[in-house]
């Protein structure tokens, strides 16, 4: 059942590496130099060229000079560089008020009560500035060894470090999950904190990160001198969790 529930996480995790290269480019604009046969030098961007008798230049203050073409020596273009915007100038992107946020994560066994998970997270709140997110939402952790579904009622808060293109985060999903497989009797209590990693794509985010998720179940227990009725006894099935996530 373990090599069955990992076939179908890799289904949509995959391990990758997201190369983003940093640019600081620079634009090139172009301006014409006449030389005058008096020894006069003259910049600006020529605007009208009349073949064998006149050449018209407006300089960057706007003012248009008229030059006969028996008064010019030569003329000249010239490539002048203009820097970007330093990226550490640029002002930082301000997110939007509301967000979503669905989430696919795999959870590997940790622990004396530890069992594999696979987790759907679906989030939605609020910015409440550039730093703190704060919302609720619900999902599907599934346990495939004892093939048991529950459904968590979280809530979701996020502190991220910044606004730029790659922004590191912390996370903490909190709640109760209820267990739809036979009743609501085996439910119990979810912590999932975490740390990862934001990547801007537009007007969404990528995010990948890893927590140690916790959540209470009861285990049943025999007593080899009276084997029945099984004992049962509440535990935290603890797990080392790896997840997707997009925002938007």
């Amino acid at each position: 059942m373990q090599q069955s529930l990992i076939k179908k996480a890799t289904l949509f995790l995959i391990c990758f590496i997201l190369a983003i290269p940093f640019i600081q480019g620079q634009n090139q604009i172009s301006s014409e130099v006449v030389y005058l046969k008096n020894g006069s030098v003259v910049k600006g961007n020529i605007v009208e060229w009349i073949p064998n008798e006149s050449i018209s230049l407006q300089t960057s203050d706007g003012n248009l000079f008229v030059f006969k073409i028996a008064e010019i020596e030569r003329v000249k273009r010239e490539l002048s560089k203009v820097e970007a915007t330093p990226q550490k100038e640029k002002a930082q992107k301000t997110p939007n008020l509301y967000e979503s946020n669905i989430a696919l994560g795999f959870g590997s066994s940790s622990g004396k009560y530890g069992l594999d998970v696979l987790c759907f997270n679906l989030v939605y709140g609020k910015n409440l500035d550039k730093h703190h997110f704060i919302g609720a939402g619900t999902g599907i952790r599934y346990f495939d060894a004892i093939e048991m579904t529950m459904i968590p009622i979280i809530v979701d808060w996020r502190y991220k470090i910044n606004q730029n293109d790659i922004s590191p985060y912390v996370r903490l999903s909190a709640g109760y999950s209820l267990n739809v497989s036979n009743g609501i009797e085996n439910s119990g209590f979810l912590v999932d904190p975490r740390i990862g990693i934001d990547f801007k794509l537009n007007q969404s985010n990528l995010s990948i990160d890893m927590g140690y998720q916790t959540q209470q179940m009861a285990f049943y227990t025999i007593d080899p001198v009276n084997p029945w009725p099984l004992s049962k006894i509440y535990r935290f099935s603890e797990s080392l969790k790896f997840s997707l996530s997009l925002s938007f």
